[in-house]
């Protein structure tokens, strides 16, 4: 299901079909490259005609060509396909709480350069500064011709039509016109998602070609709130026009902390970044002066400090309760953690599995994969590809017009 412009559900149309099989063969193309077209059709289960239509369509609009040839069995020789990285240039913005990052990326997904610079709470002045900083950066080390498009993911409530962020409580943003803002300065189509969701693509994106065979996937970002992505049969569900808002105000507990959104003993009130980091500085007021962040955090319990240890072990058996829950009524194939978090796999995933039991969860039948993200900073990673399907959907536009 994806929502058309009026905010109301439809049912997947041809073309969306055709954009999640164009995506999934860039993936794989990109993956696998020099690749024929016979080895395409062994890795996907397609039909030798529908790999064929569809390689002819990317052809055509040269996002990929014909290299060398493969070697011959007997009959015609193959020809290996790759990627053209050189078709567009994009901008993929992500917007945190404390920091924001941008990096600009080829067609094959290659980051070129990357910056971080502070969020700043006026929301107009902070975008206009991001906008010019960026224009600085194309105009002195790119063509500017091809530069396709941009695309950010934010925290927070979005409209997609109009390009806004809604309200973004862990921001402090309401009724942000993103999109109107940042084209402004750069002159560029520029495309807005929510974190989390940008974050379940970019699993379809940079992670193992598994997960195109899965049915569903939630993803769960843990940065200074909770956020989850769905992605079921290779699409990102995106719910209304407004967006999916995520399980992470899901409410646990009746008498836990005040969550940004006002109410109380919300999930991500429980099991997030600064969820973590202020129990951390509660209970162990003799370290708190070295915690500064998640990161810090971390390397603490590195250094096999008990107390962040501890407190990272709470929040793990927070997060694998509720995907617990989660997974009992969605049903997903993998579930996929993502965030600064992730980066402690090895001490988090046996409470996370831990709590995971049930009888409900057979090995083999209903019993979902669990494992870290693919990527260190998913929701970064995740603007490139909403980038890059828009110049997939806009080639669509203009071969119908």
């Amino acid at each position: 299901m994806r929502a058309n412009s009026t905010g109301k559900l439809r049912v997947l149309g041809v073309d969306d079909v055709r954009e999640t099989n164009e995506l999934k063969f860039l993936h794989l193309i990109r993956d696998r490259q020099p690749i024929s077209r016979a080895d395409l059709a062994k890795a996907t289960g397609l039909r030798a005609g529908t790999v064929s239509v569809i390689v002819n369509r990317l052809l055509k609009a040269g996002i990929i060509y014909e290299g060398e040839e493969a070697p011959s069995s007997g009959g015609r020789p193959a020809t290996y396909l790759q990627v053209n990285a050189e078709k567009a240039y994009v901008v993929g913005i992500s917007i945190g709480v404390h920091q924001t990052t941008y990096a600009v990326s080829d067609f094959n997904g290659r980051i070129f350069h990357q910056r971080t610079l502070n969020t700043e709470s006026d929301a107009q002045q902070f975008l206009q500064r991001l906008g010019q900083n960026i224009a600085d950066h194309i105009q002195t080390n790119f063509h500017r011709e091809r530069m396709a498009a941009v695309a950010v993911s934010v925290p927070g409530l979005i409209e997609r039509t109009e390009g806004k962020v809604v309200v973004s409580p862990n921001l402090g943003w309401t009724d942000v016109p993103i999109t109107s803002i940042l084209e402004a300065e750069l002159g560029l189509p520029v495309h807005i998602e929510n974190d989390a969701n940008a974050a379940a693509l970019s699993e379809l994106w940079y992670g193992p070609m598994e997960i195109w065979s899965a049915h569903t996937v939630l993803f769960i970002l843990v940065v200074e709130g909770i956020g989850t992505g769905l992605i079921v049969n290779g699409e990102v569900y995106a719910g209304s026009r407004l967006g999916v808002g995520g399980f992470g105000h899901l409410p646990i507990d009746p008498t836990g902390p005040r969550c940004s959104c006002g109410n109380v003993g919300c999930w991500e009130a429980l099991a997030s970044d600064a969820a973590t980091l202020e129990r951390f500085r509660r209970s162990c007021p003799e370290n708190a002066g070295k915690v500064h962040s998640i990161h810090d955090l971390l390397a603490l319990a590195q250094a096999g400090n008990a107390c962040a240890r501890r407190e990272l072990l709470t929040t793990a058996s927070q997060i694998g309760r509720v995907i617990r829950g989660l997974a009992h009524g969605i049903a997903p194939d993998a579930i996929v953690i993502g965030g600064q978090i992730a980066k402690a796999w090895p001490l988090i995933e046996p409470a996370l599995k831990q709590e995971m039991h049930s009888k409900y969860f057979v090995n083999g039948i209903s019993l979902p994969t669990l494992r870290p993200a693919s990527v260190e900073h998913p929701s970064l990673f995740g603007a490139i590809p909403v980038a890059l399907r828009s110049v997939l959907q806009r080639r669509r536009s203009v071969q119908k017009a």
